[in-house]
């Protein structure tokens, strides 16, 4: 893997850009989606069909729908770091929440911004350390976004929230709000008004939703389901499936208020003739356990803390289709890139998987997936990181699933998914399983030797905050 500098990037960047020169007119815009916490079964489309889910239903059908995407880290701060540099969380250091993305690190936002697009951001980042709601200043802590309308972290869906791109406190700026206020609606406003900028020169938007993460309190609008109506997983254990009932009551009434917010990005590009040039991405940075297993939240190697869901469109090239590839979330940066017609940078550990869903390209072969975390979260729901929780590391193949606490050696489960795609059954042990156990540790050593992966070591760790001084040298 490359350790490519700054202007190492840059220059590699245009060399590419010069090869094949993009224009406005065949350059696609991108609209990166990224809702927080919501698993990959929580839609009209998934196992979970209780929630509706129109306009991302009729999204998955537009374009390509990734049946098989998996957080690499599923926690917030990790998987986002993951997402922006195409790298697994033992490598930037950002193993846990709360700390700041190391200035060295290269992010695709970055090289959209190289390559001639307006980069924006809006809502809630969570890559710049402890402070909340923390204002991010302009310079290396945007990585790469010209313009930001957001804040650090913290999840405050009916108060006003965040900041101006000057440091301002956030106003409302629009009359489209379900109720008083609600976060993601004036977000989308915000989303909608940079695009309507921008009509004219390829952009970046990057929108991201605080919901339906925790507090599962919905807007008025939107706060339709009942106890009644609400099935649960059966891998919900008796005694916790009133908690998990009264979850997702509220959990799938934000579900269904951030499908009308996406409702109304895709109606403006296809009302301002940007819908064939515009690359849709819609994902999440890790699921919800909501009861499932006995467990609450993320940071679980579960299917419905580390599945996520992964929607794609951009008309002409991406097939209308389901795939069943796997990706993991360090694919998506060099996979945004090449349908956006920008070479990858060295930095990337994660891989261009575009091939699987492009009408006119072969699927590439992906035979397992590599994902880790240290959090362990508890019957109570209350998950807190901490020096005494296990690291974990699992790898995901077409057919199973096996994950290790606290060395490659010492497995702590395995399951058939296409038998037990509820994950009931652990087959780890029995004699009978002998031979796919060892294959599929000797599969995850490897994965962590390619990624230079320290486990059961702790890897480096990010420093909380890094002066400006640091980010030049590190540049």
């Amino acid at each position: 893997m490359s350790n490519l500098s700054r202007r190492q990037f840059i220059q590699t960047t245009a060399v590419g850009a010069a090869g094949a020169p993009l224009t406005a007119a065949t350059r696609p815009n991108l609209l990166f989606v990224l809702a927080d916490q919501w698993r990959a079964s929580a839609f009209g489309f998934g196992s979970d069909a209780v929630v509706r889910t129109p306009n991302l239903d009729a999204l998955a059908k537009q374009g390509a729908n990734w049946r098989r995407a998996y957080a690499s880290n599923p926690v917030c701060t990790p998987n986002r770091g993951s997402i922006l540099t195409g790298r697994y969380s033992h490598q930037t250091g950002m193993i846990k929440n709360d700390i700041q993305l190391p200035p060295n690190e290269v992010c695709w936002p970055e090289a959209f911004a190289d390559a001639g697009y307006a980069t924006h951001y809006v809502g809630k980042w969570h890559l710049d350390g402890p402070p909340k709601p923390g204002y991010v200043p302009p310079g290396w802590r945007r990585r790469g976004f010209q313009t930001f309308e957001g804040f650090n972290r913290g999840h405050v869906y009916h108060d006003h929230y965040g900041f101006e791109d000057d440091g301002h406190p956030l106003a409302k700026r629009a009359e489209s709000q379900p109720d008083p206020y609600y976060e993601p609606t004036l977000q989308t406003d915000l989303a909608l008004e940079f695009m309507g900028k921008h009509t004219e020169d390829p952009f970046v938007c990057y929108l991201s939703w605080g919901p339906p993460h925790t507090p599962f309190r919905p807007p008025t609008t939107f706060d339709l389901y009942s106890a009644g109506e609400i099935e649960l997983r059966e891998n919900v254990p008796s005694e916790h499936q009133k908690q998990a009932v009264k979850d997702l009551v509220g959990y799938y009434g934000l579900c269904e208020s951030l499908d009308h917010e996406m409702g109304r990005l895709v109606k403006f590009l296809d009302e301002n003739g940007l819908a064939e040039n515009t690359l849709v991405v819609f994902t999440s940075d890790h699921g919800e356990l909501a009861g499932s297993h006995g467990k609450y939240r993320k940071g679980e190697p579960e299917d419905e803390s580390l599945h996520v869901p992964l929607l794609m469109r951009l008309p002409g090239r991406i097939a209308g289709q389901e795939t069943q590839s796997l990706i993991n979330s360090i694919d998506l940066m060099p996979t945004m890139m090449s349908l956006c017609g920008l070479p990858e940078p060295g930095t990337c550990t994660g891989s261009d998987l575009s091939g699987a869903v492009l009408a006119d390209a072969r699927a590439p072969s992906v035979e397992s997936v590599y994902c880790e975390g240290k959090v362990n979260a508890p019957a109570n729901g209350k998950t807190r990181n901490s020096p005494q929780q296990t690291p974990w590391r699992s790898v995901v193949t077409d057919r199973y699933k096996l994950s290790a606490r606290l060395d490659y050696n010492q497995v702590d489960s395995l399951f058939d998914l296409q038998e037990d795609p509820f994950e009931t059954r652990n087959l780890a042990g029995k004699a009978e399983n002998k031979r796919t156990e060892k294959e599929l540790v000797a599969e995850l050593r490897d994965w962590g030797k390619r990624s230079d992966d320290s486990f059961p070591k702790t890897p480096a760790m990010a420093r909380e905050e890094y002066s400006d001084t640091e980010a030049a040298a590190a540049r």
